[in-house]
């Protein structure tokens, strides 16, 4: 667990680092900059890119979370998985293209009369896929590699920089929006340039043809395995997308750049996950591969518990500071107030139930992983295409939250009974009680009026974010609800100690 802790530590600073660039790029300055309709269409060409990014790695990143284990040996340069990694991408890319080149009559149906604006830059969607995708499989094989560190620190932190500066020549006038688009995109390029030249520099870019060696059955396994992840890696990001697609569809560009700035917000509480999620998927796979159970029952009763402590804390703190937060926001964003607090109860609930779908998903029930998402699918775009037309996009975010709860009650009842896991204990309990007792304390502050002087509500929302901090914390500490976090107070306390 412990190298977990330290590198879920170190990504969760990048990735950190990286929402508050991101926060006062996107949650800020481009809902200021562009139009609702032009945040829109950046919001849909990053869902859809990444949807086509999932179809062309052909399931071979998932597979490679399982299989790499009996791969890994270095003086042997891994047996040759980053060539078979990148010919297996180059053929899913060329299928992607392809599918996205006979699609285009269904968009201009689909899209045409209420968000032209997409129609008129579809085709961006090939080079940000190309992009995202050589990104994608060059961080896979570091994560595979032990070093999830550098892909979050590019990802979630450089790639940001980078769209914010892009932001900026857009707002000087050096560039017209048209030109933004090709900025931005280059931005997403250095990014990728940057992850090669990372595992250039570590000595691991390996392309020998005759160092290739697969047996017979781990072929069979492997195409087994990809062919079900497949369906599962591009299930969770059609899921991901498709309530922003409806929206476009059904309401419009507008919406959909209100309902993206707003998602935006939720992302933030999800954060230590997407950290653990990089970290532990590897050394699940390897305990499998020695059957060691109790190895992987502690990971999976920790990452519930402090995802949920970490996810509670940010959760409560977006939630009382919100009204203060849309001062910030230009007129008419206020309409994705609940969408937040919809979005942001759905990455709790799936903080809350930890690593499942990773101790799932590389196993040997990982078929059933596979099936769960396809009916998650279904379940997702009935859900929308009820509520979307009823509620707006509070709809979509009522309907995404209803559909993670039952993906993952379903994932842990099936996890509970095929391995006897059950992570829960009196603290997760606690913990969630914790939360709403100091949300309760924390909007009973008066809010400042909305004709006071912005500085008064920044510092109503750090007073106020401090206040939830410190009960919250002192809770979690005091009470011993997370042994991890007491123990890390501890140390961090003696240091304090041994400087003064």
């Amino acid at each position: 667990m412990g190298i977990i802790k330290r590198q879920t530590i170190q990504s969760s600073v990048y990735t950190y680092a990286g929402v508050a660039v991101g926060f006062l790029t996107q949650g800020l300055f481009f809902p200021h900059l562009f139009s609702k309709a032009e945040i829109g269409l950046l919001t849909l060409l990053v869902s859809l890119s990444q949807v086509l990014t999932q179809a062309s790695t052909l399931g071979l990143n998932s597979a490679g979370g399982r299989y790499f284990t009996y791969f890994r040996d270095a003086d042997r340069q891994h047996n040759g998985y980053l060539l078979i990694s990148l010919l297996t991408m180059l053929a899913g890319f060329g299928l992607s293209v392809l599918g996205l080149w006979l699609a285009r009559p269904l968009v201009l149906d689909y899209y045409g009369t209420a968000s032209p604006l997409f129609v008129s830059y579809y085709y961006l969607l090939i080079p940000l896929t190309l992009f995202t995708l050589v990104f994608s499989v060059f961080d896979n094989y570091a994560r595979l590699l032990y070093d999830p560190v550098t892909g979050t620190l590019l990802q979630q932190f450089a790639l940001r920089i980078l769209i914010l500066l892009s932001g900026v020549l857009y707002s000087l006038g050096w560039v017209t929006f048209e030109q933004f688009l090709y900025v931005w995109l280059v931005a997403f390029l250095l990014a990728t340039v940057l992850m090669i030249a990372k595992v250039i520099r570590d000595d691991a870019f390996f392309l020998s043809r005759r160092f290739i060696s697969v047996t017979a059955q781990l072929r069979y396994d492997l195409i087994r395995y990809s062919a079900l992840s497949l369906a599962t890696a591009l299930s969770s990001q059609v899921i991901l997308a498709i309530d922003k697609v409806m929206i476009s569809n059904k309401l419009g560009l507008d919406d959909t750049g209100i309902y993206g700035t707003a998602s935006y917000f939720a992302v933030v509480i999800a954060v230590p996950a997407t950290a653990l999620y990089k970290v532990s998927g590897a050394l699940i796979a390897d305990s499998w591969k020695t059957n060691d159970l109790d190895n992987i029952r502690m990971i999976y009763r920790k990452s519930c518990l402090n995802q949920l402590v970490a996810g509670c804390l940010v959760f409560v703190g977006v939630a009382a500071n919100l009204p203060g937060v849309f001062r910030f926001l230009p007129a008419g964003y206020d309409a994705g107030y609940y969408v937040i607090l919809w979005l942001g109860l759905g990455k709790l609930l799936d903080m809350a139930t930890g690593v499942n779908g990773m101790i799932l998903s590389t196993s040997r029930y990982y078929a059933y992983d596979s099936l769960f998402f396809v009916a998650l699918i279904f379940i997702t775009i009935a859900v929308n295409g009820w509520l979307i037309p009823r509620y707006g996009i509070t709809g979509a975010s009522i309907g995404a939250a209803l559909a993670t709860g039952l993906f993952n009650l379903a994932r842990t009842l099936f996890v509970g009974f095929a391995f006897r896991m059950q992570p829960f204990t009196w603290r997760n309990a606690a913990v969630i009680a914790l939360g709403l007792a100091v949300w309760w304390l924390a909007v009973q502050i008066p809010y400042p009026a909305p004709t006071v002087p912005m500085w008064q509500t920044l510092l109503d929302m750090a007073i106020r974010s401090a206040l939830i901090t410190g009960l919250f914390v002192g809770g979690v500490i005091g009470l011993n609800l997370s042994p991890d976090a007491s123990s890390m107070a501890v140390t961090a306390w003696q240091r304090i100690r041994r400087v003064r």
